[in-house]
């Protein structure tokens, strides 16, 4: 528009020129007019730059704002998959926790099922060895003859002496059991994966040891029993090394809190086993210590009926051999009866004494193994109440807490779910307001380009005009000329003039009035005139006319 009207400046300033030949128009003016035309479009250049850079840095910032709307898009996305991997997470623990617990009560029924098979093993060597004294009792038939008696009764003790000696085999065997037990449920309570090899040996040991005695239904049992209880040990072993490895691959998923909890948890099992195991090793060292007092007061007593036997075998054979003597002398037949009626009633008193002996030696240590089992079991249930009951309260103590941290977990998801959807809508306000600026930018810069183009046209139709303006330019200068040496010889003429009229005045000295001729001052003046139009050209008149 500057151009514009500088163009049109210089149009009007031109047709001045030439309607009023008094205001000349110099070079001068006309530099300026073309440098202010110069500088009025280089100052429209300026602006156009400045407002396309203003464009690009817009479209820098809309960029850059779309960019970081993504870059918080892509943040917000796995948040998905990290409540989807805490919800596996905790249903992992959950199953582990259902799968220890399982395998814990089939521990426990294992073992209920290997003591109830020791125990039965233990009650059938019992009643074995009943049998065999109800066996050893045979019919004491009365016979006729006393050396026949007396053989019999040398083999009846024997015998005795045999069965004592099984029985304090049976005993010994018994014991050995007893602390193989007591190292077993020591060794399964402390979970000591690194001595069952050590224990296997001690085994083997004990049943070379047991390999010395006669009742092979025992040892049998005892082997089998111990073999089973060694495969359910080492089956057991392996299944809490896995169970405490899957365990402790859960725990990894854990935080620091539920880990320590965990922990504290099972340093509580720890010490409560410690204790029980405790209790149950000062029980069993006091039923041991009752049982190892009566079976050497069983010892004392079987040792004194040893030394009656050994008293009664060198009276029998003494009796022997006065029998003999008197059998050589026959004078004698009541005698001989009432000594033989003497010996069969002194052998009947001493068979009972050792029968009642025995059974009272077999119902004592019966009555010892039945009260050293029934402890041993009271205290295995109590110690299997008290770890149910702690895992239990533990379990409830876990299970609380989840559901205190899941609540916190889905509170804590509601509240960014909150700030999700505001983030969005403030989003989606942006978005708005960023399409609302965009699509304003647009607008200008259509109306923009439209008005440069218009810019463009007219300077277009400028430059077509500034060739016909210079080439009119260089008319009015030539036009200027002729006027400059026409106005210089009007200039001399009317010196010329103005002279005559001085020298008139001087001549006419005396007071006036004088006489102007007007004649020659029209003549001059119409010469002037004519002058003027002379030099005009005709094409330039007719323009301006």
């Amino acid at each position: 528009m500057k151009i514009l009207l500088s163009c049109l400046a210089i149009l009007i300033g031109a047709s001045c020129i030439t309607a009023t030949p008094q205001n000349p128009v110099s070079n001068q003016e006309i530099r300026d007019a073309i440098l202010s035309l110069v500088h009025s479009n280089s100052l429209i250049d300026s602006k156009l730059e400045r407002h396309e850079t203003r464009e690009r840095a817009l479209g820098e910032l809309v960029k850059k704002g779309l960019m970081t709307l993504q870059k918080n898009q892509r943040i917000f996305e796995p948040i998905k998959g990290s409540f989807d991997r805490l919800d596996k997470r905790v249903s992992e623990i959950e199953t582990m926790l259902l799968k220890s617990e399982k395998q814990k009560k089939e521990e426990q029924s294992k073992l209920t099922n290997l003591l109830e098979k020791i125990l039965a093993a233990f009650e059938s060597s019992a009643q074995a060895a009943t049998r065999s004294s109800d066996d050893s009792d045979g019919d004491d038939d009365d016979d006729e003859k006393l050396p026949k008696k007396v053989d019999d009764l040398l083999d009846m003790v024997k015998g005795l002496r045999r069965e004592i000696a099984e029985f304090r085999a049976d005993q010994t065997s018994i014991e050995a059991t007893n602390k193989n037990l007591v190292a077993q449920t020591e060794e399964l309570v402390k979970d000591r994966t690194n001595q069952a090899d050590v224990f296997a040996k001690k085994l083997e040991e004990k049943l070379t040891k047991l390999n010395s005695g006669k009742d092979s239904k025992f040892e049998d049992d005892v082997k089998g029993s111990l073999k089973d209880l060694k495969t359910d040990l080492k089956q057991l072993l392996d299944k809490n090394e896995k169970s405490s490895a899957s365990v402790g691959v859960g725990l990894s998923g854990l935080n620091d809190a539920d880990r320590k909890f965990l922990r504290e948890l099972s340093n509580e099992t720890k010490d409560a086993i410690q204790d029980m195991q405790l209790e149950v090793l000062t029980v069993s060292d006091k039923n041991f210590a009752k049982t190892a007092t009566r079976i050497q007061e069983s010892h004392e007593a079987v040792d004194e009926m040893s030394k009656s036997l050994a008293e009664l075998i060198s009276g029998s054979e003494a009796f022997f051999d006065e029998s003999q003597k008197f059998f050589g002398d026959s004078s004698n037949p009541s005698k001989l009866e009432k000594i033989m009626l003497d010996t069969s009633n002194n052998v009947l008193e001493t068979k009972r004494r050792f029968e009642y002996g025995i059974h009272q030696i077999i119902l004592e240590v019966g009555d010892v193994m039945k009260t050293a089992n029934s402890s041993m079991q009271k205290r295995l249930n109590e110690l299997n109440d008290g770890i149910l009951e702690n895992h239990n309260a533990a379990l409830v103590n876990l299970s609380s807490k989840i559901e205190t941290e899941m609540s916190q977990v889905w509170r804590q998801i509601g509240i960014m779910y909150q700030e999700i959807t505001s983030s969005k809508k403030a989003l989606d306000r942006l978005q708005e307001q960023t399409e609302f600026y965009v699509n304003g930018t647009i607008m200008t810069m259509d109306s923009m380009e439209g008005k440069v183009g218009l810019i463009t046209n007219r300077m277009q139709e400028v430059d077509s005009n500034l060739n016909y303006l210079l080439g009119r330019l260089s008319l009015v200068t030539q036009e200027f000329n002729q006027i400059k040496f026409g106005l210089g010889e009007a200039l001399d003429n009317i010196r010329s003039s103005f002279m005559t009229v001085q020298e008139k005045v001087k001549q006419n000295v005396g007071p006036g009035p004088h006489r102007i001729e007007e004649n020659d001052n029209e003549k001059d003046l119409n010469s002037l005139s004519k002058r003027h139009a002379r030099s005009f050209p005709l094409n330039f008149r007719r323009k301006n006319v």
